[in-house]
């Protein structure tokens, strides 16, 4: 986790700046936490010195501080965090393959699937024990060999061309395959982490047309970074 400081810079300013597309922004109680997918990092930033860019900052929402009028210029310290980000390529100046920075909203899981009950019968299990090793074999090359925001754009694109929005996700079919997942999972010979684990589920469940969402979650203090998949 990174903090940029704040300094001087009195270069001329863009009159936008804009959001890299491979950034994302979580609202915090103090500050905004940013995910960087080019890097697999995550950026702290002082919350009300982030908001205070928001009146030069392409899309920020409606709480963001208007532009007083006259005002040509954010002060120093937002211009240097802005020469900040820009130098980490969080934002651009320009327009071209930026997005709309609007803070992520997602709503928070009500209910968690049991992955240990109902307990799946060995014919289940050895049913669909090919399927889990290749989605596991599959989440383990491609965190190994593929940058992060490859395997992201991945699983967005895959979710995009095969998932059926007229038809919500079957979570009784959903928990059955997550309790074989799980039921599984202890033969695979890798460390239980988050970031594996909900790749190669999200790559289970994908044989069986089921397109869950993978969420990032983060808390600032202390910081603390997690992910999970998750059906609204």
């Amino acid at each position: 986790m990174h903090c940029p400081s704040p300094g001087t810079d009195r270069r001329p300013v863009p009159t936008t700046y804009f959001l890299q597309s491979h950034a994302f922004v979580c609202k915090a109680p103090r500050h905004c936490v940013i995910l960087d997918v080019n890097r697999d990092k995550y950026l702290c930033v002082d919350r009300a010195q982030f908001e205070s860019l928001g009146p030069w900052l392409h899309g920020w929402d409606d709480a963001a501080p208007q532009r007083e009028c006259g005002a040509s210029e954010p002060a120093d310290d937002t211009i240097a965090l802005a020469r900040k980000l820009l130098s980490l390529d969080i934002l651009s100046e320009l327009a071209d393959g930026a997005r709309v920075a609007r803070p992520v909203a997602y709503p928070l899981p009500t209910d968690a699937l049991d992955m240990e009950s109902p307990t799946p019968s060995r014919i289940s299990s050895c049913a669909h024990a090919p399927a889990f090793f290749l989605s596991s074999a599959k989440a383990d090359r491609q965190l190994r060999d593929q940058p992060f925001q490859s395997v992201v754009e991945y699983v967005r694109t895959h979710k995009r061309s095969n998932e059926e929005p007229a038809r919500p996700l079957n979570i009784e079919r959903a928990h059955s395959l997550v309790c074989v997942f799980g039921s599984l999972r202890l033969f695979y010979p890798r460390s239980y982490l988050c970031l594996f684990d909900s790749l190669a589920l999200i790559h289970f469940l994908a044989r069986s047309n089921l397109y869950p969402d993978w969420v990032f979650g983060v808390r600032a203090e202390p910081f603390e970074a997690h992910c999970w998949v998750q059906a609204v």
